[in-house]
């Protein structure tokens, strides 16, 4: 189904945007009327992992019901308004996927890659070395990768032969609609795509010990996966079917949906996670770029999104999660960074992105040995730990200016800082003084802004992504800017 196929109609258009983070989700309705975009926060829901069974997992059927909750009030909301949706767009965090079983249908679980086994990569070197992945690739080795997920569901028999592989947001639209197809953007995240010929590397799954599952078809960003099933309409209180569209279903390449290559801007997605890195028209596979530790991902427009893949507030958020839970009551995140920059806490530097921060139960005490190793001062209360924190955050943003301006063979002038990190005025400045660069920060739901506008584009409601930003005269007004207000340090 494209969008010429879509039944016109007169009026405004309104979409759903499914927006998954690790750490929550919601549900965003955007309604285009008059050359202008109102978006609207209809629902948020709490994230983050759950034991299962076998380890760490997501808990896949409140975050379905969640969502369905979300979508419902959508569509009530319009219908006070005598509108009816147009269409719902699902992005997620990347690597994490179901198993469609080809007799049983969902498995019902998605495991967490915070519980993906630290060794697989070693194992997989044995057949494919690190370098070859990536000239095949472009993507990193990294333990949480879908390809080294699987290769343990492999080696543990934890999968039926035949087993359909649906990343997440992928998972989501089948979910909906009963189609099963891997979308461009999110599919990149799992080091078994070539981002040339945009198709799944046989020489990988075959080398890898992969060929027992599935892959499903890939789906062009901006195609229509198809209509909600009736159990699903009905679910939502809808009056007829709704169109399911593949947006930019990877949720960074939502956030920055807008980039295009050429801007000299660093762009950076920061939420739980922070992608760092310029946008491309090609891959950009080289030892140089992995060495420097890029990875490629597709982005809008057939772009390609160069970037590095660092841990983000969620170091942030699992340091908060301990203390909270060793003082019996919760804290507030916002509320420590706050006081931490209002008190000028003494701040040191570590690597964010050492994997240790991505296996312990104990952030704190990984974040102060990676300061002792590090030389800097080790710190010494919850406030110093935020502080080195947002720090740590904003040097590893600045340090990839000049590899970024290496790699992309032009010069970075600019950075912009897009998602929740958009909204830590601390992170922001810091950035900015010590890249020697201006930052512009907002909007703050990217990844809800960029999902609303390749729906806006493939139902025809605009010409193109630029004009579905320049119709978000919201969004863009919460854009903050910060100077370089003195030398970096």
């Amino acid at each position: 189904m494209t969008s010429s196929s879509l039944p016109a109609s007169e009026g405004p258009r309104a979409f759903a945007a499914v927006d998954l983070g690790a750490s929550s989700g919601r549900v965003v309705l955007g309604t285009y009327r008059d050359g202008a975009l109102d978006m609207t926060e209809v629902h948020r829901f709490r994230n983050g992992p759950v034991e299962g069974d076998g380890g760490l997992e997501w808990d896949v059927a409140t975050l379905f019901d969640e969502t369905i909750a979300g979508l419902r009030r959508a569509v009530a909301l319009l219908a006070e308004r005598g509108e009816r949706l147009h269409g719902i767009g699902i992005d997620s965090w990347g690597v994490d996927y179901g198993l469609i079983d080809p007799e049983r249908g969902f498995t019902g679980r998605v495991k967490n890659y915070l519980g993906a086994d630290p060794a697989e990569p070693e194992r997989a070197a044995e057949h494919v070395s690190p370098s070859r992945a990536y000239e095949i690739t472009g993507v990193l080795t990294q333990h949480i990768n879908t390809a080294y997920q699987l290769r343990t569901d492999a080696r543990n028999a934890a999968a039926p032969d035949g087993s359909t592989v649906l990343l997440t947001s992928d998972l989501w639209v089948f979910l909906l609609t009963g189609v099963q197809e891997a979308e461009y953007t999110i599919a990149s995240t799992t080091q078994l795509l070539d981002p040339e010929s945009r198709t799944w590397s046989e020489e990988l799954r075959r080398a890898w010990g992969l060929e027992g599952f599935r892959f499903p078809k890939l789906a062009a960003t901006g195609s229509c996966a198809g209509a909600t099933t009736a159990e699903i309409t009905e679910r939502i209180g809808a009056a007829e079917p709704v169109p399911v569209f593949h947006v930019a279903q990877h949720d960074t390449a939502s956030a920055l949906a807008f980039a295009v290559p050429g801007s000299g801007e660093l762009l950076v997605s920061s939420g739980s996670w922070s992608l760092v890195g310029v946008t491309l028209e090609t891959p950009l596979r080289s030892a140089e770029a992995r060495e420097a530790g890029f990875t490629n991902e597709l982005g809008v427009g057939g772009s390609t999104l160069l970037v590095r893949n660092l841990p983000g507030m969620l170091i942030l958020t699992g340091c908060v999660r301990v203390w909270s839970e060793h003082d019996g009551a919760p804290l507030d995140v916002i509320d420590l960074v706050t006081r931490a920059a209002a008190e000028q806490a003494p701040a040191s530097r570590f690597d964010v992105a050492d994997p240790r921060l991505l296996s312990t139960d104990d952030p704190v005490g990984v974040i102060t040995e990676l300061c002792r190793e590090a030389g800097s001062p080790e710190p010494a209360t919850r406030l110093e730990v935020v502080a080195s924190i947002i720090e740590s955050l904003a040097a590893a943003y600045a340090d990839s200016v000049a590899a970024c301006a290496a790699l992309s063979g032009g010069p970075i002038t600019s950075i912009r800082i897009v998602g929740g990190g958009s909204r830590n005025a601390a992170l922001c400045r810091r950035t900015a003084e010590l890249a020697g660069l201006p930052v512009t920060a907002g909007p703050a739901e990217a990844s809800a802004l960029g999902n609303l506008a390749v729906q806006l584009v493939a139902d025809g409601a605009v010409a193109d992504i630029a004009a579905a930003y320049a119709a978000s005269e919201r969004s863009l007004a919460e854009v903050q800017r910060y100077a370089p207000t003195r030398l970096p340090a």
